[in-house]
């Protein structure tokens, strides 16, 4: 029986880790509100044996194989087959396991608040309460909707846009889990991104995570009368100034 155990997150700093959630598949401890160890076990059952049984029954008949074989590039439809199903088959079950894990931690985190002990957990809540808000108030557009702002073909707009985020020429967030495009970046009537959005991204320093950047385009800037984000398209040497003197560290003497 197929079995596959995912890396465990090694805990730091303190022992005994508190218990987040045990089930026949999957063992989760959390060590404090940064440090969470995971232990998953997935396994076949029964209805898993009988799709795979089914393409094995799919696949050519021998001499079909045996013509096949011939091509230096022949892979074996059954192997092919069996390793898609298996791929399938794990991703979605660790993805159900984690979902669970997901939960178990925010139940941890409420807890954890209301007991007030833990002053890295509430500057961590503190953070995820104000990406929340952000997040919330920002407008986005999904991978499908991205495609179409830049006339780019939405036939498979998940790997269009992985080109472009790759080269970092836009930010991407998860909302709900799903992929998220700030919809300030995109100049609409051009049919592009605004060439500034990957200026601001190369010169983020690397402590400033893609949030903090947003956050910085999304809130009132004392230098344009409103945000940033609102001036790409008609100030963006200015808006690239503006985030350069941020950046810039504090001179002390």
């Amino acid at each position: 029986m197929p079995i596959i155990t995912a890396a465990q997150a090694q805990p730091i700093g303190k022992r005994n880790p508190q218990k987040l959630l045990q089930s026949e598949k999957m063992t989760a401890s959390a060590v404090s509100a940064k440090s969470v160890q995971v232990q998953v076990v997935v396994q076949a059952d029964q209805e898993d044996y009988i799709r795979w049984a089914s393409l094995v029954e799919a696949v050519p008949t021998p001499t079909e194989v045996r013509a096949a074989r011939k091509d230096k590039h022949y892979k074996s439809p059954v192997r092919e087959a069996m390793k898609a199903a298996f791929v399938t088959l794990f991703r979605d079950r660790l993805s159900e396991e984690i979902e669970k894990v997901v939960d178990a931690y925010r139940l941890m985190l409420r807890e954890s608040l209301v007991k007030g002990d833990d002053e890295k957990l509430q500057a961590a809540l503190n953070r995820a309460r104000l990406q929340e808000r952000v997040l919330a108030n920002t407008s986005m557009v999904d991978q499908a909707q991205a495609c179409e702002l830049l006339g780019l073909s939405a036939t498979n707009p998940s790997a269009t846009l992985k080109r472009r985020e790759d080269k970092r020429e836009l930010l991407r967030f998860n909302v709900d889990g799903r992929a998220a495009y700030p919809l300030f970046q995109f100049d609409v009537e051009g049919r592009r991104l605004f060439p500034v959005v990957a200026t601001l991204i190369a010169l983020k320093p690397e402590a400033w995570s893609d949030f903090r950047l947003l956050h910085w385009l999304t809130r009132p800037h004392l230098d344009f009368g409103g945000s940033p984000s609102e001036f790409l398209g008609s100030q963006e040497q200015e808006v690239e100034d503006a985030f350069k003197r941020e950046i810039e560290p504090p001179v002390h003497g």
